[in-house]
């Protein structure tokens, strides 16, 4: 399932509810980090003080995908493209 997150005090209840799907409390994540109790109540409370490596490090640890999504790209060209019979497919075509 996919949570949109835009703001980093939407993340704290996310990283608090993955820990709980999986079961663990503060502790054992930690000791999976090696991190202490302390500093996974820290990073729950305030997402944001946080670094991007821990916070990928940590996502790794729940099982956790980070994905970017570009929500300024021009719409992809849905259009049919022509067919040029005989021709094999030999792949992508088209401009990067």
């Amino acid at each position: 399932m996919d949570y949109l997150i835009a703001i980093s005090d939407q993340l704290a209840p996310q990283l608090r509810s993955l820990r709980n799907v999986r079961g663990l409390n503060q502790a054992d994540l930690a000791l999976k980090l090696g991190v202490t109790q302390s500093r996974i109540a820290a990073i729950e409370r305030n997402p944001a003080a946080v670094s991007a490596g821990q916070l990928l490090e940590l996502l790794k640890v729940l099982g956790v995908d980070l994905v970017l999504r570009d929500t300024q790209a021009p719409a992809a060209d849905t259009s049919p493209q022509p067919s040029i019979p005989n021709t094999p497919n030999t792949g992508p075509q088209g401009a990067w």
